[in-house]
């Protein structure tokens, strides 16, 4: 008898539903996979539709009339407008948490608060909603000083590392001048940034991997503090003592939403700094894979990922899985942007490694134009790390465009 396919709808225009799809596209029992919504990316991989990821009642329609059997939304929109909810309501099988179940996820301010609600390691913090509060606090602080929005504003960096007192206030002048109305202060941590990734049900959690992460834009940890500029995996730095603490903070989270009636079903990233041997901060969480680490540890991965969600959600994850296989490989992963608007980007199709698309313009002829933000991340992976940065490397060199920009201390040991 046949097997029967399985229809997929991932909800989200990043580079991670690239690189899922990519990832779920190698199953045997992966049918159509949709993406929603639609971009100016195409890919053999999937299909584009053009509904928003708010758009509740037209997904649901769009997943019964074509017989989507797993929807798995990676957007914040789509997980703020509360679709997991709304899905559940309609029988439909989806592969996460309520927008009550991930609210702290998403927003930083009441991540911080859950943080310190759980007793996890965090940095010393305030909370502030007028301008004046948040400049007193700043006198009695030690720079540098971490400043984030509560969530995203589109026009404002939603985050800064301020090493002085006077670029704290420019920013926070610009934030709420813009209407933010509460801001999140905390003492920068200085160490080694990492992210560990868990599976989970609600009710139990398994990490996946760990990743090294690259938040500044320029080496050597100098300029702009970003959401990502590249990452390794598995991160050679993190004993297993850190994970299993992680996974400690994990199942305090998750024994707290449970006794709360909101279970948070999905994958959640943690994102930490090393501080020392076996010591860490908890500094956020993450709702899902970020863009820059999803291929990487999408690449590590040998477990069946449309069986593991359709366990989490039928309620069989416990009981069945009592780790996640991933294999012996490294990953290596660049984020590659641009000083310029509307360049043209030749090379990409001479690449051998996974390239995903965060941020580009397409011209008439079908070219790629760069934009000024993060243009798109390219992933390597080898049978150890030296051997995947090699082959980063030579991939980098085949793509041109003026003004491009990437982390040149990701390859480091490199000889350029």
């Amino acid at each position: 008898m046949k097997e029967e396919k399985t229809n997929i709808l991932i909800i989200s225009q990043s580079a991670c539903a690239q690189a899922l799809a990519r990832k779920l596209s190698q199953y045997e029992e992966c049918g159509k996979i949709f993406v929603a919504p639609a971009s100016e990316i195409t890919s053999d991989l999937y299909e584009s539709v053009d509904i928003r990821a708010d758009d509740l009642t037209a997904l649901l329609k769009f997943v019964l009339e074509n017989d989507i059997k797993l929807t798995i939304p990676i957007s914040e929109t789509a997980l703020k407008s509360d679709i997991a909810s709304f899905f559940h309501a309609n029988g439909q099988n989806i592969f996460a948490p309520t927008a009550l179940a991930c609210e702290h996820v998403i927003n930083k301010i009441k991540g911080k608060h859950f943080l310190y609600k759980i007793h996890a390691q965090t940095a010393k913090f305030g909370v502030f909603d007028k301008l004046q509060s948040a400049q007193d606090w700043l006198e009695k602080s030690n720079f540098p000083i971490t400043i984030k929005c509560s969530e995203n504003i589109k026009s404002v960096q939603d985050k800064l590392v301020c090493p002085t007192a006077t670029f704290a206030n420019k920013f926070l002048d610009e934030l709420f001048s813009k209407g933010e109305n509460a801001v999140l202060l905390e003492e920068y941590t200085f160490g080694h940034n990492f992210t560990i990734y868990f599976v989970t049900d609600g009710y139990s959690a398994l990490p996946i991997t760990s990743v090294g992460n690259y938040k500044f834009e320029q080496d050597g940890d100098g300029g702009i503090y970003t959401n990502g500029m590249g990452c390794y995996t598995p991160d050679y730095k993190i004993s297993e003592t850190v994970i299993s603490r992680v996974s400690n903070v994990v199942k305090n989270m998750l024994e707290y939403l449970d006794r709360k009636n909101t279970p948070y079903l999905g994958i959640l990233g943690v994102e930490c700094t090393l501080t020392g041997e076996d010591k860490f901060y908890v500094n956020e969480f993450k709702p899902f894979f970020e863009d820059f680490d999803a291929t990487a540890v999408l690449n590590s991965i040998d477990e069946n990922l449309i069986e593991i969600f359709n366990a989490c959600i039928h309620g069989l994850f416990a009981d069945e899985y009592e780790q996640i296989k991933t294999n012996e490989t490294s990953s290596v992963s660049a984020v590659l942007t641009s000083k310029y608007n509307n360049i043209t980007i030749e090379g990409i199709e001479n690449i051998e490694g996974n390239i995903d698309i965060i941020s580009v313009k397409t011209s008439l002829d079908g070219k790629f134009l760069t934009t000024k933000n993060p243009t798109f991340v390219i992933t390597q992976n080898s049978s150890n790390l030296f051997r995947a940065k090699k082959l980063l490397s030579e991939d980098i060199s085949l793509i041109t465009f003026e003004g491009k920009h990437y982390r040149k201390d990701i390859l480091k040991d490199i000889n350029y």
